[in-house]
């Protein structure tokens, strides 16, 4: 039985154009380096670890074994400081929906400390917990971000339902650690449940 909904932040609960433009792949080139060895910086860097700009744009950069440059210090800027990234009040009226109907509702994000992500702190009372990778060093990647957060919650695996729009980070990852999912975006897997406005939720309640 499901008592916990969980959202994903950026992508999600909120669309921005750094989503978009300053994604992953855009960075190794920009870097001149591998795909994964940029993804794997940038996790232990930015997602799981608190710190000022130049300290962790520094930090990816000797983990990468490059120097930072004008280029790769403006993506950043791009990516984390210049936007303000708003819930719409669309995505506001769900969760007050969702809690209304009884439910327990939290955000679960792999983001940066540095991300400019806006939650109205109307909207901040009413969540039953806001879970930063950054904050709890874990991603959803990790096993013990899953444990952390059933703990503080005090429910079981089976009991969350996480909805995101990333295939592995959001729907599969969970599932692997014993929640339930919703990929929010297109598929042409049958087998993956997925939504396409997240006002569909509530119709796997």
């Amino acid at each position: 039985m499901i008592k916990v909904i969980s959202f994903d932040i950026g992508g999600t609960l909120i669309k921005s154009e750094a989503a978009d433009n300053y994604n992953l792949k855009a960075l190794a080139k920009l870097v001149d380096k591998d795909y994964e060895s940029v993804r794997k910086a940038y996790k232990n860097i930015f997602q799981r670890k608190e710190g000022t700009f130049e300290e962790l744009v520094n930090e990816f950069g000797k983990a990468l074994e490059i120097d930072i440059n004008k280029d790769i210090n403006n993506f950043f800027k791009k990516k984390f400081v210049s936007q303000k990234n708003n819930i719409s009040k669309e995505n506001i009226r769900l969760i007050k929906s969702l809690k209304k109907m009884g439910y327990k509702v939290i955000l679960f994000s792999n983001t940066c400390c540095l991300m400019n992500n806006y939650i109205e702190p109307e909207l901040k009372r009413i969540l039953d917990g806001v879970f930063y990778s950054f904050n709890i060093g874990y991603t959803k990647s990790d096993k013990e971000s899953y444990r952390y957060i059933e703990k503080q919650l005090g429910n079981l695996p089976s009991e969350f339902l996480h909805i995101g729009d990333t295939m592995k980070s959001d729907y599969l990852n969970p599932i692997n650690n014993g929640w339930k999912a919703l990929y929010y975006g297109n598929t042409d897997n049958s087998n993956i449940k997925s939504i396409h406005n997240l006002v569909e939720v509530v119709n796997y309640l």
